[in-house]
């Protein structure tokens, strides 16, 4: 390990070296640094860092993680979430609601990611319990993805099932992935803030590389052309699981086959993720049948919720269940109206007069390599001041900001910052969609790390996949809601449009955060971690706003 380590042009500090919590490698100038010493500082800290994540977690696990991470859920899943958009408008021709319902359905396997922990840790597909769940489900997204790019599709619904396996393949190897690292950094907790940071760095790269290109093919040509570039991307990540650069360890003949033990050790957590993989299924497949029946679709999600919601307080741990209730009820309540917003942003001058009109260069790739940007900026505060933060006064700084960049969407759309003399594209990069990547890595960094301290072993890929779950659930309730709040207040996204109530909508933003976060005597605490959550009182307060 000695060549990966940082040679004396300066003066490496090494940490204390403990085979059971890892080694931390870290830097200090000379004594008398010179200009030169200042201008490699950034050089140098990188090397360390990656000295440091080699050194405890080795470098084949470390190009796992990058090829999964940059490639598959940093790369191609930003082109899943950026070339929506444009392949509504152009490719299929529908209007925002049947786009944002198309997309809750291809976004489910999300939620299900609970079932696919208890599959991966219960049964050892071939011998193993990751390898071969990444290596199947890759193809599955690679087949997938070729059917979009090769055939032309003009029903939401068909493409929203291709759509599902392309989002099963990512959800699956995140979510093995993640399961992995975190056994790792169970077993060096001082290196865990490193492996995060290498992991969301990644991420924040492929995305930044995959928005350079969408919005300026989108605007060219059919976008469905993109999707081209997605099978190299979904393939890529099948060789080095294949070499088994996850050190997934091979389980004997002997113990091979369904792990009832691992079952009766935790029957109530197992069907939970079970019960919520139902109900995601569910609600996909009622969207698929009743596609336009938003009233139904809305109802069965707040009525999932309620019961979801109770049955984690009933059969999981406190402390888990308050890490799942935290994240679940911060997804509801941010009320997705992208359906709506997206078109009023892109729509042309005969849709929305005076309007921005942003063409998908601008929307997809400029407005998403800012937001990157802000992304690492996100990443290096949260490694520089931020790690060692309660977690209390993170999610509360993060729900702050949000409110913050939320009002920002409010004045564009009432055209304010036209009066004021701001032109569209210079006020839009205030709002939240490009401040919330920098206030979504406050918030996700430190759910990681806690999460990883929360994991029961033996249970690792189940735990963490019924965190993600529950919390990308939360997103398929919060865009049911919305999506039946567009179709109420009338909004309307194709031609005659109507957007006359858009502006009531994105008020919902703040105003269900005031509702969760306020109470008579300013001291209601809704469950942040260690602390007890009032139900009594949560429902006293929305009561009273609501009466």
């Amino acid at each position: 390990m000695a060549s990966s380590e940082p040679q004396a042009y300066y003066e490496p500090v090494m940490g204390e070296e403990d085979e059971d919590e890892g080694k931390l490698i870290t830097y200090g100038f000379p004594e008398e640094p010179s200009v030169f010493d200042y201008a490699l500082h950034p050089y140098r800290s990188f090397n360390c860092f990656m000295a440091t994540l080699v050194h405890n977690f080795g470098m084949k696990f470390a190009i796992q993680i990058g090829v999964m991470y940059l490639c598959v859920k940093g790369s191609l899943n930003s082109v899943m979430g950026l070339i929506k958009l444009s392949y509504c408008k152009k490719t299929l021709n529908i209007d925002g609601n049947a786009c944002q319902t198309m997309m809750s359905v291809a976004m489910t396997p999300w939620a299900i990611k609970g079932a696919l922990g208890v599959m991966a840790d219960a049964y050892p597909l071939f011998g193993y319990h990751k390898k071969w769940y990444i290596i199947l489900s890759s193809i599955m997204g690679t087949c997938a993805f070729t059917f979009l790019a090769a055939v032309p599709l003009h029903q939401a619904a068909m493409a929203a099932s291709l759509m599902f396996l392309c989002n099963l393949q990512i959800a699956t190897c995140d979510l093995l992935c993640e399961g992995k690292y975190a056994e790792l950094m169970q077993r060096k907790p001082k290196t865990g803030s490193t492996m995060v940071s290498y992991v969301w760095g990644l991420f924040q790269l492929g995305s930044f590389f995959a928005s350079v290109f969408v919005g300026p093919i989108a605007d060219a040509y059919d976008p469905r052309i993109i999707f081209w570039g997605c099978i190299p991307l979904a393939a890529s990540i099948i060789i080095p699981t294949y070499l088994n650069y996850l050190s997934d360890e091979e389980v004997p003949e002997e113990k091979r086959g369904f792990d009832w033990e691992l079952v009766k050790e935790h029957p109530y957590i197992i069907a939970f993720c079970l019960i919520m993989a139902a109900v995601a299924l569910g609600n996909a497949i009622l969207d698929l049948v009743a596609f336009d029946s938003h009233l139904y679709q809305m109802l069965y999600a707040v009525g999932t919720t309620v019961g979801l919601s109770i049955l984690a307080f009933r059969w999981l741990p406190r402390q888990l269940a308050m890490c799942n209730f935290y994240m679940f009820i911060s997804c509801v309540l941010y009320i997705n109206i992208s359906g709506a917003q997206d078109f009023w942003f892109t729509a042309d001058e005969k849709c929305v007069p005076g309007g921005p009109g942003f063409d998908y260069t601008y929307y997809n790739t400029y407005a998403s390599l800012v937001g990157s940007v802000t992304g690492w900026l996100g990443i290096v505060l949260f490694q520089w001041l931020m790690s060692d933060w309660n977690f209390r006064t993170l999610f509360w700084m993060t729900t702050l900001i949000q409110i913050v960049a939320s009002g920002f969407d409010m004045i564009m759309i009432a055209r304010l910052n036209i009066e004021w003399g701001i032109s569209d594209k210079a006020f839009y990069m205030f709002g939240d969609a490009v401040i919330g990547n920098v206030v979504g890595m406050f918030g996700l960094m430190p759910m990681l790390v806690l999460t990883s301290k929360l994991v029961p072993k033996g249970l690792e890929a189940t735990t963490y996949a019924l965190l993600a779950g529950f919390q990308n659930f939360g997103g398929v309730v919060s865009s049911q809601i919305g999506i039946y709040a567009t179709q109420f207040a009338g909004v309307k996204t194709k031609d005659p449009c109507d957007f006359t109530n858009l502006n009531l909508l994105v008020s919902i933003y703040p105003s269900c955060f005031v509702i969760l976060f306020q109470s008579d005597n300013q001291d209601f605490r809704v469950c942040v971690f260690c602390t007890k959550v009032n139900f009594r009182r949560f429902l006293s307060v929305i009561v009273h706003y609501l009466s």
